[in-house]
């Protein structure tokens, strides 16, 4: 009497793969949804695991942008420092994040009454515990970002707003570090979550904050100078840091409302596992929108050569 049909993807790129993935997500951020999926089309990758990750259709109108766009941005600054950070430092653990490949949706799942009258099947809701149709959550010719399922154990290293998780484990908080260094200041990659293996790290979904004018311009979880700020209030230099340069605050003109106000906004920004967001600046501290922008726009950040380093570990 009827068919099932999924979800699906189309081709990706210029290639003949696609991937199929569930009705349920198991994940979501500020922008996406992650669904579990599975290659095809592809002889070598067919059958294989992955991750599809749904743009959220309120995030079009949203950004002066395709979100997808910020998230390529981010990825393609963590890839030219994880190269960089592998030729400086040989001798550790390898990094590598997981490129994503962008594609659409072809289609959504639903049960055809008599072949040719949709019907869609409820689906998780944009809370859990909550359903909805799936028009709703995964909008026609959405935006997919597909990668590779991550074998092993998932490790949240640091966070884009000063948390880190194993003091024991040097190379996540010395790589981000180094990309302070490595873009005189210009970039800090932080949100570090992946796999931790003999061969390596593999790390998914970073997080860029940038020192330029524009808050956001990496994506959401951009924090810009703020992010930059507190992810070294928190950090503590292992061996590995060694001749690594620090922000320094350079321009002591910034009024002392200004300053106050960056005090309340770093101070506001939570330490913990959980990635933080631009547009939470303001409610978390308090402080109008407009203001944080001036803040973030007047404050200067150098790049300077700390005392010399006494290893403690």
């Amino acid at each position: 009497m009827g068919s099932s049909q999924s979800n699906t993807s189309a081709l990706i790129g210029r290639t003949s793969t696609w991937v199929e993935f569930r009705d349920d997500w198991f994940a979501q951020g500020a922008s996406r949804y992650a669904y579990r999926g599975t290659f095809h089309g592809d002889p070598h990758f067919e059958g294989k695991p992955c991750v599809v990750k749904v743009y959220k259709e309120e995030w079009y109108d949203r950004l002066s942008e395709y979100a997808w766009v910020a998230d390529d941005r981010a990825y393609r600054k963590a890839h030219e420092m994880a190269q960089l950070f592998n030729a400086r430092m040989p001798s550790t653990k390898p990094i590598e994040f997981v490129k994503p490949e962008f594609t659409r949706v072809s289609t959504r799942a639903a049960f055809n009454l008599l072949g040719f009258i949709p019907f869609e099947r409820k689906v998780k809701g944009k809370l859990a515990g909550t359903s909805d149709s799936v028009s709703n959550i995964i909008p026609a010719n959405a935006t997919l970002a597909v990668e590779p399922y991550l074998e092993g154990k998932y490790v949240k290293f640091n966070s884009n707003s000063g948390y880190s998780e194993r003091a024991d484990i040097a190379t996540p908080a010395a790589f981000s570090h180094l990309t302070y260094h490595e873009s005189n200041g210009q970039a800090l990659v932080c949100d570090l979550q992946g796999v931790r293996s003999s061969s390596g790290y593999k790390f998914t979904d970073p997080a860029v904050n940038s020192s330029g004018t524009q808050l956001g311009f990496y994506g959401p979880t951009d924090l810009g100078k703020f992010g930059i700020v507190k992810f070294f209030k928190n950090h503590r230099c292992n061996d590995m840091c060694r001749r690594l340069r620090k922000p320094r605050i350079t321009n002591v003109s910034l009024s002392a409302s200004d300053m106050s106000n960056l005090d309340r906004i770093v101070t506001s920004m939570p330490s913990q596992s959980a990635t933080s967001y631009t547009y939470w600046l303001s409610a978390a501290s308090g402080v109008p929108n407009a203001d944080v922008n001036r803040v973030h726009n007047n404050l200067n950040l150098e790049p300077i050569y700390a005392q010399p380093f006494q290893a403690t570990d």
